[in-house]
């Protein structure tokens, strides 16, 4: 057995610091050819008279019964291989937000496109260090538009700056849109980021490659809520998502319960996702949804292995969801096995690290563990905090590196230099770094003198 110790100095991060990131940081879109810039000018829903012209403008006999449309800049979007941009600057209406209620399905985003509501006058993107304070100004209402996405592409998208709420599913991106973006935007939330307006499905739906949700920077942080299924699915054909810095199953304080009815995260047959990650501001929060905080489903299938791996669940704040925070297998906890670890499953269901014992004494707070895993290899042992009765991993508090004996046991230490409160209840976590995959939360320790 080998012993590993840690003695960083460090206070606990908050929601408020996992979230917190320099606001000037800029999000990477999608590579492709500059294109035409359309603008959106009416709230209507009128198709464009003639797509492919380059001119968004819609049936009718004066320029102001032709103003430019969503569905009429996408028909002109989709003429076009070039990476178009959606804009908008609707003036009419007494509101200073504008509601497009679409009567059918908008035409699916087929050609890579960048769509953003932060253009229309009076939107801000947030600045706010933990929750969102972005005012938004543009609402994509699915209301009158039938079982439908709101948004769905086959070719990269960035959506950005918009409310999305009442469809059957927020925003699909299918097979084809590699690389797509979804940032700043809110999904099944009303225009104030308080209210319940879900989508009745998944906010959001991913089946693509390397698709991003959120960032480390504070202007991409999405607030995904209130939805009737999970926050977001992680698809069987989805691959090396990161979702990062979002707000999952909470009002726009971040803390407030407006909670997705299935899981906050929900992973079916697909590897190589980050939730989350190392480094301050790359932390979601994911809390009070009706299933668990994230969960991994392995499907079954005579001819594929949908089993889902290399999933990576790192820094988040995880708490209050109905379920248990992080379910390998989507069936509730599973028992650790003995040394070297070696049953399948979705993330090959990693061993959780033990905590032993966590003791406050002078200034610092030390924390004592066990893990049992593979034989001589490294793991990431990340700690957090949590208030009694709710041992999930609501405040994260740092992380430590181990590597296993010969025996797949590793002893392990952690100092805090500040004294944690007593009662409150230690977790844990463990990455395997070599594999990728995290496992499921560990049971709690309380805080004692």
């Amino acid at each position: 057995m080998r012993i590993a110790r840690s003695s960083l100095a460090v206070a606990p991060l908050t929601i408020a610091t996992v979230l917190a990131a320099s606001a000037s940081l800029v999000s990477t879109v999608p590579a492709a050819a500059a294109g035409a810039t359309f603008t959106v000018r009416s709230t209507g829903d009128k198709p464009d008279r003639k797509p492919g012209d380059g001119k968004c403008e819609t049936q009718g006999q004066t320029t102001a019964a032709r103003r430019c449309t969503l569905r009429a800049a996408i028909q002109e979007a989709n003429a076009s291989p070039d990476q178009d941009r959606i804009r908008f600057n609707i003036t009419t209406g007494s509101n200073a937000w504008k509601t497009i209620r679409p009567r059918s399905a908008l035409p699916t985003i087929t050609a890579p496109l960048v769509i953003d509501g932060t253009t229309q006058s009076g939107a801000t993107a947030n600045a706010s260090a933990s929750g969102t304070d972005a005012r938004m100004r543009i609402i994509l209402l699915g209301t009158d538009a039938g079982s439908v996405a709101g948004l769905q592409a086959t070719a990269p998208v960035t959506i950005r700056g918009i409310v999305v709420s009442r469809f059957a599913r927020g925003i699909q991106l299918s097979a084809g849109s590699d690389g797509s973006r979804v940032l700043g935007t809110w999904v099944g939330v009303d225009r104030t980021g308080a209210l319940d307006r879900g989508n009745t499905g998944s906010g959001i739906l991913v089946n693509a490659r390397d698709v991003r949700i959120g960032s480390v920077a504070r202007a991409d942080r999405n607030l995904i809520a209130g939805n009737d299924s999970a926050g977001i699915s992680l698809g069987i054909a989805a691959r090396d998502a990161v979702v990062q810095g979002n707000l999952i199953g909470t009002t726009r304080d971040g803390r407030s319960a407006l909670p997705n009815r299935g899981d906050g995260v929900f992973v079916t047959g697909s590897r190589g996702h980050l939730i989350g990650g190392q480094s301050t501001g790359q932390g979601n929060v994911i809390a009070h949804n009706g299933g668990a905080g994230v969960s991994l489903l392995r499907i079954s299938s005579p001819s594929l292995d949908l089993t889902p791996r290399s999933v990576r669940i790192l820094g988040n704040s995880i708490t209050g969801n109905a379920g248990i925070g992080i379910d390998l297998g989507a069936d509730g906890t599973t028992p650790n096995d003995r040394a070297p670890d070696a049953d399948g499953g979705p993330n090959r269901l990693q061993n959780k690290p033990r905590v032993v014992s966590a003791v406050v004494g002078n200034a610092r707070t030390t924390i004592e563990g066990l893990l049992t895993s593979r034989r001589s290899k490294a793991y990431r042992i990340e700690l957090f905090q949590n208030s009694a009765g709710d041992p999930e991993g609501r405040t994260y508090l740092g992380a430590i590196e181990v590597t296993t004996g010969q025996d797949g046991k590793v002893s392990w230490r952690y100092r805090i230099g500040a004294r944690l409160a007593l009662g409150t209840v230690i977790t844990a976590t463990a990455t395997d770094l070599v594999r990728a995959e995290t496992s499921e939360i560990s049971g709690g320790r309380r805080v004692t003198d």
